[in-house]
This record gives structure tokens, sequence and C-alpha cells, in this order.
């Protein structure tokens, strides 16, 4: 009896959601973005020799989806 209490209980957690919210997303890490900015931005001066404001605005589109 216990065991199936147990498990209906834990069924209708997870049935109605309990436990997740729209907290669980994933949240941006500004470090790893920072630093993707910055790579991206040394490649684009590297490869092309533009001016920095071209290279950041490159940069900023290739790392847009960690932002």
């Amino acid at each position: 009896m216990t065991k199936t209490f147990v498990v209906a209980v834990f069924a209708a957690l997870v049935l109605t959601g309990c436990g997740s919210s729209a907290d669980d997303e994933v949240k941006s890490d500004p470090a790893a973005y920072n630093k993707c900015l910055e790579t991206e931005a040394a490649k684009v001066l590297d490869e092309t020799g533009s001016n920095l404001d071209y290279a950041n605005e490159v940069a900023a589109k290739a790392c847009a989806d960690l932002q």
C-alpha cells in the first residue's frame, strides 16, 4: 500500500507540473558571452584587418545565442 501511494503521489506531481517552472529555463552566462565576443572580434580583426566597430558587430551576431 505504501509503495503504491508513493508512486501515485509522484505521478500526480509529475503530471500536474509541480517541480518545474519558468525559472528552470537556461540562464545566460555573461562571462561566456563576453569571452565569445572577445574571441570572435579578434578573429574578424585578424582575418579581415577591418575596424573594431565592424569586428564587434560581427562578433555580436556570432555570439547572439549565448546572450
